[in-house]
């Protein structure tokens, strides 16, 4: 830990106060450290990152969570603040905000969080306050700049706006794992505003992804601060298992917890309900946690898990962000989270506390195919969102019933739309103000600029693209045998990380190579993997995977492939087995996935080499998906009794 006074030495260097006396900068900052947040020194990372911040160097901060990232923007606010300057911090969730003022004014910082749940009167006199000066600190969400009165009243505060802090900044890149249009456009609100120090916050940050935050703020030679992503303390480990299996298995992985709660992760709504029943049906304190709750019931289990009244908590991902809880021993991914960054922050949210902590992730092969589904759902093509719309363009005056959207649709499109497609359009359309319901009918508007942000078609569907390379991206860490820290930290480019050994022994893959347990591939999984990569090279990219599975197993009879070699090439196997298989192949890198609505599946470079033999696939780390619908658990490694 950096003293208190490594922090004063940091800040000895700060340009703008060089008129007043570095010294006098570092005894502010040390006595309001002290007196306002009740340290006595700072986290490793911390000085650093507050001695640019307050020079006005622009600043990109990769943190974990709980490694203080609010502190590095909120005590230069407090420090800057003594002058009346006002620090504005950009945060996309109420329920955070409302805790981060919540614990400054009960330090006697003057902060406000202007938010939908305000009143009008409240955020009238919230909007004054700003103006008049009244605040330290002013909480918004990047939806905030589309109000015009809002935008007025920041070009009241003129000079006295010291600081923009941006939390949660990986949503500004299209290329992070919850891109926010609202948050791609704060950097026209910074390049209007010109603030005289400027900050980007994150958890979760690839290098490519940190870049980009630093290019759409227009940050001219950005520090790019990137703390240590690994957490010793935490166990990684994969378990292949049927779907029907996973219930049992999650149990007995709650059962077998060294003290503290379970935190169970689940993709859907309706996942997370069965989950949590499973568990209460075996005699464990476990609540359900989603989005479709009220709002009431929502904070009623928060508050019974933070207070220690569960065993486990079964969760979609709406639950997580701010919360902080140290005593979570294990977290269960009952169903693959779509990316990497999900995986890492959710993992995260165990053993805060510095304690052992297993973090599971329980695979079924499906799983993918559910992600799949949930990307298409989430991001209709090109195509399904302009149909829709000359739909309801072309019937201005009565529009088109709700129930016989997709029907309609249907006739204009060249192929059936995916599955959920038509709801996914209808709720993009609305979001972006072009479409209302009246009365079950569907009719289309005119958007309010002011209002509701333009609908970039193209943006939606770059979006789905690097959805689906995350998503292939976690099927590798399914497939892989390596170790799996280093697999994580690998992909957020941890430089700490690099200069250490490529082996965690914190992981079932370097427990299992530890106790000479390692799993290659065998003669038959070889030949079974260069069979089929030579198959679908031979296909030139035009078929996507349900038919080359039909050619691979021999069920598909279709004259036109009869002289293909290695047609048949997996007979005996399933249509399901060779589905798995393509997606472990995808997942190492040896095929790819085209664009649009029909993906087509064909061989990468890497892919070519394997099939020629000229590569050993057993090299790139590649574990073979389990045939015949089995749990997986003989290719399983057995684990020693102090981890289980």
């Amino acid at each position: 830990m950096h003293e208190g006074t490594a922090a004063a030495d940091a800040i000895d260097e700060v340009d703008d106060e060089a008129a007043r006396g570095a010294g006098a900068a570092a005894g502010a900052l040390q006595q309001v450290l002290g007196d306002v947040f009740g340290f006595d020194r700072l986290r490793p990372g911390q000085a650093e990152i507050i001695a640019d911040v307050f020079a006005g160097r622009p600043v990109v901060a990769v943190m974990p969570t709980g490694a203080g990232k609010s502190l590095c923007y909120q005590l230069p606010a407090v420090v800057l603040g003594a002058r009346g300057a006002v620090t504005l911090v950009v945060s996309p969730l109420i329920a955070l905000m409302k805790d981060q003022v919540d614990g400054l004014r009960a330090r006697g910082v003057a902060a406000a969080a202007l938010t939908s749940a305000a009143s009008p009167d409240e955020q009238r006199d919230i909007l004054e306050g700003l103006r008049g000066g009244a605040y330290t600190l002013v909480y918004v969400a990047p939806e905030r700049f589309r109000s015009p009165r809002f935008v007025e009243a920041l070009a009241a505060v003129g000079d006295r706006l010291a600081l923009i802090a941006i939390d949660e900044a990986h949503c500004i890149s299209e290329w992070g794992h919850d891109f926010r249009p609202d948050y791609r456009r704060l950097g026209e609100a910074v390049r209007a505003l010109k603030p005289p120090r400027l900050a980007a916050f994150t958890a979760t940050a690839t290098p490519e992804v940190r870049q980009d935050i630093a290019d759409q703020l227009a940050m001219a030679d950005a520090r790019i601060h990137v703390r240590g992503f690994d957490r010793p303390n935490l166990y990684y480990a994969l378990e292949v298992t049927t779907a029907a299996g996973k219930a049992a298995r999650m149990i007995e992985l709650a059962r077998l917890r060294d003290g503290g709660v379970a935190l169970v992760y689940a993709a859907t709504r309706k996942n997370a309900e069965k989950y949590a029943g499973e568990l209460a049906r075996a005699g464990m304190r476990a609540r359900v946690y989603h989005a479709g709750l009220g709002d009431a019931e929502r904070e009623q289990v928060q508050d019974a898990f933070m207070s220690g009244q569960l065993d486990a908590i079964v969760a979609t991902n709406a639950f997580g962000m701010g919360v902080d809880k140290s005593d979570i021993r294990l977290v269960v991914h009952a169903d693959m989270p779509r990316s990497p960054e999900a995986y890492y922050q959710e993992a995260g949210r165990g053993g805060r506390d510095g304690k052992p902590t297993r973090c599971v992730l329980l695979f079924n092969h499906g799983d993918a195919r559910l992600q799949e589904f949930l990307i298409g759902t989430s991001y209709p093509s090109t195509e399904v969102l302009r149909g829709m719309w000359k739909l309801l363009r072309d019937e201005p005056e009565l529009g088109v019933r709700g129930g016989d959207l997709e029907e309609r649709l249907r006739g204009r499109l060249p192929g059936p739309p995916h599955a959920g497609a038509v709801g996914a359009a209808l709720r993009i359309l609305e979001r972006h103000g072009l479409l209302r319901d009246d009365a079950g009918h569907v009719v289309a508007v005119r958007p309010d600029p002011a209002i509701y942000p333009p609908l970039d078609v193209e943006s939606l569907s770059r979006r789905a693209e690097v959805e689906r390379g995350k998503l292939r991206t976690m099927l590798e860490y399914a497939y892989w045998s390596g170790c799996r820290r280093q697999f994580v930290l690998d992909y957020f480019g941890d430089a700490d990380w690099r200069d250490r050994g490529r082996r965690c022994g914190a992981c079932d893959s370097c427990e299992a190579l530890a106790q000479g347990r390692a799993v290659g591939l065998g003669d038959k999984e070889l030949q079974a993997i260069r069979s089929l990569l030579l198959l679908v090279g031979s296909l030139n990219g035009r078929f996507g995977r349900t038919r080359i599975a039909g050619l691979a197993t021999g069920a598909d009879d279709d004259p036109r492939f009869d002289e293909l070699p290695d047609r048949g090439c997996l007979r005996g196997w399933t249509q399901k087995d060779v589905m798995d298989l393509l997606r472990a192949l995808e997942g190492a890198g040896l095929l790819e996935v085209s664009r649009g609505e029909y993906p087509t599946l064909g061989t990468t470079r890497r892919g070519d080499q394997v099939a020629a033999g000229a590569v050993d696939p057993d090299a790139l780390g590649l574990r073979m998906p389990t045939r015949g619908g089995g749990s997986g658990r003989t290719r399983r490694r057995k684990r020693s009794p102090q981890q289980r």
